[in-house]
This record gives structure tokens, sequence and C-alpha cells, in this order.
């Protein structure tokens, strides 16, 4: 597995976040309480306690000829499932694409195009005990695909994302994770980051659509 990426303890000491309320180790009763509510909302959870077993997972999610594309997540990068996007066997990587387009505009266009893949991955930047999930990014062509673009929407979120409340979740989107990605962005592509499409999983309407593959213990950011 590629280790060239970064993480939260590369940014987290020398940021103004608070680790003590954004960035816990849920109990067991409240992981439960998540659960059951996310599944009233019509998404499938799927609770791994170990890396692996949680990347074996999604690499069940790849259909032979489908179309697979992903919004940047470190917990993907961290569970190795990344380099398993990479390899594109057996699928069809919009990934892999999209990065060989020189045109900037060219590319804005197979961006938005890969927002309607058969199967797109991502991860959650926040998850309510009432069952909301939230992500962020800056130019929506992650979280584009949430809503209705994706054919089928895997998402991904680890036990230390979970808040009390709506309210809650929508802070540790703003005062956390975004100075978390911030940071990353300038190391990676030399500018920072910003919330510019902020969206939340309140229901899903389409049946066997979309799951959250939830990893106990601390990823991401």
């Amino acid at each position: 597995m590629s280790d060239d990426y970064y993480t939260k303890d590369d940014f987290v000491d020398d940021l103004e976040v608070d680790a003590s309320r954004f960035d816990t180790a849920p109990d067991e009763e409240t992981i439960e309480t998540v659960v059951s509510n996310v599944e009233d909302r019509n998404i499938d959870v799927h609770v791994f306690d170990d890396g692996d077993e949680a990347r074996e997972h999604l690499r069940e999610q790849l259909p032979d000829g489908a179309t697979v594309m992903d919004g940047h997540s470190t917990t993907l990068e961290e569970i190795g499932f990344t380099d398993d996007l990479e390899d594109g066997d057996g699928f069809e990587y919009l990934g892999a694409q999209v990065q060989e387009i020189d045109d900037d505009e060219e590319r804005a266009e197979a961006r938005r195009e890969a927002t309607t893949a058969d199967v797109f991955f991502d991860s959650v930047n926040a998850i309510a005990e009432s069952g909301e999930l939230l992500g962020a990014n800056a130019l929506g062509n992650g979280v584009g695909a949430w809503a209705f673009g994706a054919k089928n929407l895997v998402l991904v979120g680890s036990t230390n994302k979970i808040v009390a409340d709506f309210d809650a979740a929508v802070e540790r989107v703003r005062e956390y994770a975004y100075p978390l990605e911030d940071a990353r962005a300038q190391e990676v592509y030399g500018q920072g980051s910003v919330v510019g499409k902020l969206v939340s999983m309140e229901y899903e309407r389409v049946d066997d659509r979309t799951q959250l593959v939830l990893l106990e213990g601390d990823h991401g950011f």
C-alpha cells in the first residue's frame, strides 16, 4: 500500500482545532444508536472493526465492467482501497482518466460526468447520532454524486466522526475537518481549500442505492 499521503497527525498539532469535541471514541451504545438511525434513513450500514475487512468489503462493491469514481478520502487511503481503485482490475476507474487530462475545461467536464458513475466511493466528514451523514468539498465534484448522480453510492466513515446531532455535525465539518483539509490542500496542491459544497444525506429514496461502511476506530479527518 502506498504511504504517499497525509494524515491528520501531520497537521493537527499546528492547528487550532478541538479534537476533544470533534474527534473522540463513542461507546458501543452510541454506535448502535447511530447504526439504527442511519438504517432508518434507508441507508445500509456495514460495521467493521478492521481496515482490512472493510477494504475487502469495498472490493466486493466493484462489479465487472462498471464505471467507478471516488472523492478524495484520507480514510480510503489509510486502508489501502485507493490502491485497488488505481489498479482498475475488471472495472473502469474514471479517476485515472481525469488525471490524464491536461486541458482545464476537458478535465472539468470529465469530473462532471464522473459524478454519474455506476459506483461512487467517498468518505463522510461527520456522522450525527440522529443519522445524518455530512460531507463537503471545494468544487463539489465529490459530494455532487451523493444526492442523485451516482447509480450506487458507498460512503465510508469511522466512529471518531460521530457527534451528538446535526448542528454539531455541521460544526465538525467547518471547525475540524475543513482546517485539516485546508492544510492538506496547501501541501498537495499549493493552495488552500474551502467548504464550497456541503451536503447532508437525510434519507435515501432509492432502495439499495446508498450504504455506509462504518469503521470502528480512528480514521481520516
